[in-house]
């Protein structure tokens, strides 16, 4: 005899609806700038999961053979952030409440992670301060990445444009920043953070850029070129 089991605390219901399940030009444009970016094949799926009673409606993308995502298994996490940032970035507000993403990797792996609308919200929020360090890097201006940090955890700043400045001169000067994704983290140093990881091109160079930020007051704590 089959034994089925119900799982009541974790109920996936598809829906089925045409309008629901349709896909939208936000759906599409989303598959799109994650293909340009990433190459590889892209599936997606969408409806509802209920979980303790409270229902949720979300959207997954699922992707497989990727050159860049198979080259970068430390970095799993943050491109499967990419990725939901992506689709976020995309919907109109309050479409999904959480945003899904799957990696297949060629090795046989798989990497799975959801994101909900609050997460993602408010790295938006923070990505304005991000866009305002990229610029002060590529345009050289050290006392402006200086201003940046929250006080509290300024580095020396004689020190700090010293060594910004031998970066620019051994590795030539950054011409353009890509981001690449986030990961929350606990520190025991730093606290709370989010951690947006990028990656910079000078000349023929393309080296990882990360900064941290504090969650809740969005104060830059830490950059770091590992």
């Amino acid at each position: 005899m089959k034994l089925i089991k119900f799982l009541p605390f974790l109920l996936l219901l598809f829906l089925f609806s045409c309008g629901k399940l349709a896909t939208t030009p936000e759906d599409k444009k989303s598959v799109d700038e994650i293909q340009k970016f990433y190459g590889g094949y892209v599936q997606t799926m969408k409806g509802v999961q209920t979980l303790n009673g409270k229902s949720s409606d979300f959207f997954e993308v699922e992707i497989k053979d990727s050159k860049l995502i198979n080259n970068q298994p430390q970095r799993a996490i943050s491109n499967a952030a990419n990725i939901a940032f992506i689709v976020f970035q995309n919907q109109k507000p309050g479409n999904y409440d959480v945003i899904k993403t799957k990696l297949l990797l060629s090795d046989g792996a798989s990497f799975a992670k959801s994101f909900t609308q609050k997460e993602l919200q408010e790295v938006k929020e923070i990505y304005p301060e991000v866009e305002k360090v990229n610029s002060f890097l590529i345009n050289k201006n050290y006392n402006g990445i200086f201003e940046m940090f929250d006080p509290k955890f300024k580095p020396d700043e004689k020190f700090a444009n010293e060594k910004l400045s031998e970066m620019d001169s051994k590795m030539g000067a950054i011409k353009r920043i890509q981001f690449q994704g986030f990961e929350f983290i606990k520190d025991s140093n730093l606290g709370d953070i989010v951690v947006m990881r990028e990656v910079g091109q000078r000349d023929q160079l393309f080296p990882f850029i990360n900064m941290a930020f504090d969650r809740k007051t969005k104060k830059m704590l830490n950059i770091e070129f590992p």
